[in-house]
């Protein structure tokens, strides 16, 4: 999670890089500078004492003041992350198209909870806060599958593999029926054996491609599912801040099934084969498992049932 984090944390600082440089460039800023520098040109004097050079001193401070509140406005924070995001993960980047059109859903359920977070005040917006957060990680995960599928598809040495290796073990088991030498056969047998094991790798992997692109279709369920119950929930206005860093919990406990995943993916895709390959398919088999795991009720879903109850138990009064 340590790359993870470091990714979100720099998308941030661009998004705050992107808002100052957005503020400084509005009318506003540009009427306070205007102003400051017809006022320094002028000579106008506030006070006996005053001097030309601190209009410029009043502008800076008017500039500084204008800059701080408006990268401080949490819609114009979560706007400008939300562009960051669709820049740094373009869903044009994915060459699959399913893949693709996973990640496009998962950045439109984003922005649009980003505006239903945006409706909220108080404390209702701080807490979820949170939340937005954890699904920003959501969302380079996503991607980060996506790129992995890709990976996949275009990798020359395991599409070589895929090839080749069934064609050596015909070779070798021709050879080896055909071999007398008894030390030559037990040779033979062992490279017969560990082609099995490669091959039958090589079809684990691609059931375990075709299980991860499952597991995205679930993922972005789950995120329309986090969207869908949020709208719902917005009336009651009881979602306190408790439940909703319990809500942003079991998020990061999903963003961080996910990157186990991409990371297995990854280190199966370094390994240039023999028991290093090996270890890293099974390594990928048991996070692709360990994520297909049934999991308890959610706290949106705790959360909802019990205002569902409040509903009923209000109308048999």
């Amino acid at each position: 999670m340590t790359r993870q984090k470091r990714t979100t944390d720099e998308l941030r600082e661009r998004a705050l890089g992107a808002l100052v440089t957005d503020a400084f460039f509005t009318w506003p800023s540009a009427l306070v500078i205007g102003l400051t520098m017809i006022a320094f040109f002028s000579g106008i004097s506030l006070f006996p004492a005053f001097q030309p050079w601190m209009w410029l001193v009043i502008g800076a401070i008017l500039e500084a003041i204008y800059l701080v509140v408006t990268i401080n406005d949490p819609t114009a924070r979560r706007q400008a992350i939300s562009r960051m995001l669709q820049e740094k993960f373009d869903p044009r980047d994915i060459r699959n198209l399913p893949a693709r059109q996973r990640l496009q859903k998962a950045l439109e359920y984003k922005r649009s909870i980003d505006e239903f977070i945006a409706k909220q005040s108080g404390a209702m917006q701080l807490a979820l806060q949170d939340t937005a957060n954890e699904i920003e990680d959501w969302i380079e995960q996503i991607y980060l599958l996506g790129k992995s599928i890709d990976n996949f598809e275009s990798n020359a040495i395991v599409e070589r593999d895929r090839r080749e290796v069934p064609t050596q073990l015909r070779s070798l088991e021709t050879r080896l029926k055909l071999e007398s030498d008894p030390t030559v056969k037990a040779e033979l047998q062992e490279a017969i054996a560990i082609r099995k094991r490669l091959l039958e790798d090589l079809g684990k992997v691609a059931s375990l491609v075709k299980r991860t692109e499952i597991k995205m279709d679930n993922t972005v369920a789950q995120l329309s599912s986090v969207h869908t119950k949020l709208q719902q929930m917005a009336h009651t206005k009881q979602m306190d801040s408790t439940r909703a860093r319990r809500l942003s919990q079991e998020i990061h406990d999903e963003v961080a099934a996910l990157a186990d995943i991409v990371e297995a993916m990854e280190d199966m895709y370094s390994s240039s084969g023999g028991s290093g390959y090996t270890s890293a398919v099974d390594k990928l088999s048991a996070r692709v498992e360990s994520a297909a795991a049934p999991s308890e009720e959610s706290e949106l879903d705790s959360f909802l049932a019990e205002d569902q109850a409040r509903r009923r138990s209000a109308r048999n009064e």
